[in-house]
């Protein structure tokens, strides 16, 4: 088993007249495997990203608090909030904007890029609704390569799942497939993995394994995002 800690204070953070931010990782220069992008982003209310491009990258967007506004050039427009996951794949190339869905509250989201499997591919979202009830105590498989359980599908091969765990509850995440890497990231709370302390904002990247055991010491929320491990690591 090898492990990196990636903590809170090791994040770049910035912070705006209308949005905060911490990014764990600058895309096309540091990675975990295939996993390049990590942003948590709070956005005030009215605020967002204008239209701009991606082009041969799977994008996830996964709200905590609030509601996202997505739209895109593709004609796809909608909502997302902390019932649902999307996940994005840009492709040959697509166009969108992302907004505060609220004129009043701040949202809480949190945007994945991966590196996709196959270039080029034709631009389409995808989203998987659950109820809150579906991640507690349990891990909930909200993404996967071939939509199983009705999963929303990325292209690679890479897992995404969430979890809420109560204080003094425990329980193991199993690889889906045996090469990739996992990189478990704490929205909030206080959590052992594998004896490693975690903390709001911390994250830890484990691979060369098949199991990963999880205890937490406050109740916890955290992100799963299971990824091949074939580009390695590369932390600033």
């Amino acid at each position: 088993m090898k492990i990196i800690l990636r903590k809170n204070k090791d994040r770049i953070h910035k912070k705006d007249a209308w949005k905060k931010s911490a990014y764990s990782f600058v895309p096309y220069q540091t990675h975990f495997g295939e996993l390049c992008g990590f942003a948590d982003d709070i956005v005030e209310a009215g605020q967002g990203f204008g239209m701009h491009p991606h082009q041969n990258m799977e994008i996830t967007t996964i709200v905590f608090e609030g509601k996202q506004a997505h739209k895109d050039n593709t004609g796809s427009e909608g909502t997302i909030d902390k019932n649902c996951v999307q996940t994005m794949s840009a492709g040959t190339g697509i166009m969108h904007s992302e907004f505060n869905a609220s004129q009043t509250e701040p949202f809480h989201s949190y945007q994945i890029w991966v590196y996709p499997k196959e270039k080029d591919v034709l631009p389409k979202h995808e989203k998987y609704l659950f109820n809150s009830d579906d991640k507690l105590n349990k891990i909930l498989l909200v993404i996967s390569p071939d939509k199983r359980n009705n999963t929303a599908g990325i292209n690679q091969d890479a897992f995404f799942s969430l979890l809420e765990l109560e204080e003094g509850k425990s329980l193991s995440y199993f690889m889906h497939l045996p090469t990739n890497g996992v990189y478990i990231h704490t929205v909030a709370g206080k959590v052992l993995i594998e004896n490693n302390e975690l903390n709001t904002g911390d994250a830890i990247g484990i691979f060369e394994t098949e199991k990963v055991y999880i205890e937490a010491t406050e109740n916890t929320h955290l992100i799963f995002v299971e990824v091949p491990m074939t580009k390695g690591v590369n932390l600033l």
